[in-house]
């Protein structure tokens, strides 16, 4: 079952997050004492604040907060003092607190980065930069690793939590290698931003063949692929492959059919956005421009599909994500980071890779773990149907 991840807006949703942050804090961690069954502080009651919730099934299992740079300021400042700090950076900020997950699920792939990932996708929408935040200490090393998260202070004692804490700052301008593709968004979006994300594990069915289609799903990171009409859950043919910025299973959304095809997950984590029937098709009458590119889409594929072309499904995909991820070949792309994005395994991988350098269309920079393209014209011809 996948991992659902929601921004909590009504009061209902709101009052959840704040009950699980009680049930992982109190009664599960034991950090401090908090009389009742939820915590909350006043800065949730800001317009800045934005609280993400994930779920497995209907059952909650992690959560976090972030709020936009504003007048009355953050809850790291009651912490720590970050107006020094503040003076040497430049552009605006946003804290990011309160991460929590229930035990089973501290190790679950991608579900902390996929919490992550909506904070910084919502701070970029907002034009925001860096995170400053005051967090316990052992949770430095796994946010080092993942964001570049560093301590721009010294370990200190809250009075009123009676807790160590450390003041970091992250800048989403210098993410690590394989953090800055893993944390970037797709290019060329058509559609607005739904209301749900959600995180497949390797192998899990994300559409199944021949059952009602009410939702549709655009690939964030990670890959899907169409398995065959005799596989298992689990054996999966060499079918076409969706990457970041693709969307699929919109068919059945548009004409009320059944679905056409199983899609299964075929990176470790699929990260996808996720729209109802109802919600699609009000982006599709009020904007004519989006109606108008989804027309071509389809129309793109049917065209590829009745003329026949021939692509090979995993050069394509490797093409496509190395194009979106290195922004259209500008920046570098951490090899290692590719590799797990395609999902097609370690020996496919290096020939597609060979066979690229041959062509003199990328650059491996193996010292750094790194490619660079060379010949974006060379890569898109490889990427077949949108």
């Amino acid at each position: 079952m996948p991992i659902r991840l929601k921004i909590a807006r009504s009061t209902a949703e709101k009052a959840e997050v704040y009950r699980f942050r009680h049930r992982v804090f109190v009664e599960e961690e034991r950090r401090f004492h908090n009389p009742g069954n939820h915590i909350t502080d006043q800065y949730d009651s800001f317009g800045e604040t934005i609280n993400v919730l994930a779920f497995d099934g209907r059952q909650p299992v992690g959560s976090i907060r972030v709020i936009m740079e504003n007048d009355a300021g953050f809850p790291a400042d009651d912490f720590y003092d970050f107006t020094p700090f503040r003076k040497t950076i430049d552009g605006s900020s946003a804290c990011i607190g309160w991460l929590c997950c229930t035990r089973k699920y501290r190790r679950h792939p991608g579900l902390v980065i996929g919490l992550i990932k909506l904070c910084f996708r919502e701070m970029r929408k907002r034009e925001a930069r860096h995170v400053l935040a005051t967090l316990h200490p052992p949770i430095l090393p796994m946010l080092e690793r993942i964001v570049g998260a560093r301590a721009i202070g010294p370990e200190f004692t809250s009075e009123a939590l009676q807790v160590a804490m450390l003041p970091v700052h992250v800048d989403l301008h210098k993410l690590p290698p394989g953090s800055r593709e893993t944390f970037d968004d797709p290019s060329g979006l058509i559609f607005a931003d739904s209301n749900e994300r959600r995180i497949y594990r390797k192998g899990e069915i994300v559409i199944r063949k021949g059952e009602p289609g009410e939702e549709a799903f655009l690939m964030m990171r990670g890959s899907v692929r169409v398995a065959d009409e005799g596989a298992t859950d689990t054996v999966l043919a060499a079918g076409p492959m969706f990457g970041p910025g693709q969307i699929f299973g919109e068919l059945s959304l548009l004409d009320g059919g059944p679905r056409t095809s199983t899609i299964v997950a075929n990176s470790i984590e699929a990260d996808v956005m996720v729209w109802k029937r109802s919600e699609l098709l009000e982006q599709l009458r009020s904007d004519q421009d989006r109606a108008l590119r989804t027309l071509e889409l389809l129309g793109s594929r049917l065209r590829h599909q009745i003329e026949g072309h021939s692509t090979n499904p995993p050069a394509s995909l490797a093409a496509r994500i190395l194009v979106d991820s290195s922004h259209e070949g500008e920046l570098p792309v951490d090899m290692q980071w590719l590799s797990r994005q395609c999902g097609i395994g370690g020996n496919v991988f290096q020939d597609i890779v060979s066979s690229w350098e041959q062509a003199r269309w990328i650059t491996t920079d193996h010292e750094n773990g790194c490619l660079a393209v060379n010949n974006r014209e060379g890569l898109l011809a490889q990427m077949g149907a949108p």
